[in-house]
């Protein structure tokens, strides 16, 4: 078989992976970017614009208040969930009685769909729901967990209940998979239980640890579900995210397509930020 044959039929295995990346990727893509630099109301004809929409949004105060609150929102709910799926994944990989028990329960709030966590928090989050019964139980004032002080707070509990077993199943994946030769000449070194967590732990959990965390954190970028079954963005946009700010510019109070195109486009950067160090990272 000649060279260009052999290329032929490579080119062949990989034109089905081509044509879905093209549909289903690069045209939408390119059809966003031309949409942001037009004028076009529902039905009727698009007239160029210009960059009429990209000052808009960025002499706009809700752009910077969406992108600084998704930021926050991310942050903290990410650490969060790093954090409790380290101590639950260390704690859990220890041998004692119940453990497989435990670990399949610790799975539990990630398999419930973004919409039922939503619904179950949306209902114990009420003045007279399940929280408020406890805090008064324990002689404590009732919480309004949807004002303006607390509806932030409030959705990343609910994101970090949500998904912090992620993090507890790939970090426990990777402390099953640190050969125990390492932990047991640390013992004969006399190493303690803190110089082996940072010493060894740590290390072999480095690649983990960064692809769950870049994971996650896109995931919490874009999360929607959870902020539009709560506050939709409220009150007076105290939890308004970027995937919450594109919904209301598109459908709510713009209904503007255009406009929330050319919000998406200015976001990108973020997204493709994260998409390549997470790549790159899987790749090593």
């Amino acid at each position: 078989m000649s060279r260009t044959t052999q290329s032929l039929y490579n080119w062949i295995y990989v034109l089905p992976t081509l044509v879905l990346i093209i549909f289903i990727f690069i045209i939408p893509i390119a059809y966003n970017i031309w949409l942001s630099f037009q004028e076009k109301t529902i039905g009727g004809e698009a007239v160029f614009a210009g960059l009429k929409n990209y000052q808009r949004l960025l002499a706009s105060s809700m752009f910077y208040k969406s992108v600084g609150n998704s930021l926050f929102y991310t942050f903290i709910s990410v650490t969060s969930k790093a954090l409790i799926g380290l101590g639950v994944a260390l704690l859990l990989n220890k041998k004692f009685w119940g453990r497989g028990f435990l670990r399949g329960l610790s799975i539990l709030p990630w398999a419930f769909p973004s919409f039922v966590v939503a619904v179950l928090f949306w209902f114990n989050y009420d003045y007279r729901g399940t929280f408020n019964t406890i805090l008064k139980m324990l002689g404590l004032q009732p919480v309004h967990w949807m004002s303006y002080e607390n509806a932030m707070w409030s959705v990343i509990l609910i994101n970090i209940w949500h998904g912090w077993p992620f993090f507890f199943m790939g970090y426990l994946a990777g402390l099953q998979a640190i050969p125990t030769d390492l932990y047991e000449a640390a013992d004969i070194d006399g190493a303690n239980a803190y110089q082996k967590f940072i010493h060894i732990t740590v290390p072999q959990l480095k690649q983990v640890l960064l692809t769950v965390m870049l994971l996650s954190t896109m995931w919490t970028l874009g999360e929607f579900t959870q902020i539009y079954m709560t506050t939709g963005g409220g009150p007076v946009d105290a939890t308004l995210t970027i995937p919450m700010a594109t919904y209301k510019i598109a459908f709510l109070t713009e209904i503007n397509f255009p406009l929330a195109a050319a919000y998406t486009i200015l976001v990108l950067p973020i997204y493709l930020f994260l998409i390549y160090f997470t790549l790159k990272q899987m790749g090593e």
